[in-house]
């Protein structure tokens, strides 16, 4: 039984103009560790987007690589500095499911494709045997592997903001990005 400890973030520029908030670049980062030895890493990013679309990314991207590797009996570890989006997988989409996908006043969810297709990757990850576990961690107050995330993810914004391009897990173009 193997422990995968996967650091995440995602990093996003947004400006505000006339009252409003419009997306620019935004970078996703995780930086995976193997039975508490570091392993590898992966990043990528996109010209439109939001931080929370990010973070959201950084954690999918983390599950489809595990789920890869993965056997009965292993265990994942997401780490975040995003409260929000631990909210989401250990409280909220349970009955954001049962609802049909909306909220409990009936509006709609933000980056609701990204959110389901995490929620369909931890299924994947259960059925195979093994545990996800999300772990909260301060960002930018000294914890090594969420620093290292970050300067990734934002070393990756830049590179979305320099080509324009999109880079989703594996290198490769993904529809769950900037698609807002």
């Amino acid at each position: 039984m193997d422990t995968y400890s996967y650091f995440t973030d995602g990093a996003a520029t947004m400006v505000r103009r006339d009252g409003k908030y419009l997306r620019c670049e935004g970078g996703w980062a995780y930086i995976k560790c193997l039975n508490g030895e570091e392993d590898s890493s992966q990043s990528g990013g996109c010209s439109l987007t939001t931080n929370n679309e990010m973070e959201l990314y950084a954690i999918y991207a983390s599950m489809r690589d595990f789920l890869d590797f993965c056997v009965d009996g292993d265990k994942i570890e997401i780490y975040t500095d995003s409260g929000y989006c631990i909210g989401i997988f250990t409280q909220w989409a349970k009955n954001w499911q049962k609802r049909g996908w909306r909220k409990s006043d009936g509006k709609p969810i933000e980056n609701m494709e990204l959110v389901k297709a995490i929620w369909s990757l931890m299924g994947e990850i259960e059925d195979k045997g093994c545990e996800v576990l999300f772990v909260k961690v301060k960002g930018h107050s000294g914890n090594v592997m969420n620093n290292a995330a970050d300067k990734l993810a934002v070393e990756a914004k830049g590179v979305a903001k320099r080509t324009g391009e999109t880079v989703g897990y594996n290198g490769m173009d993904d529809v769950l990005l900037g698609t807002k």
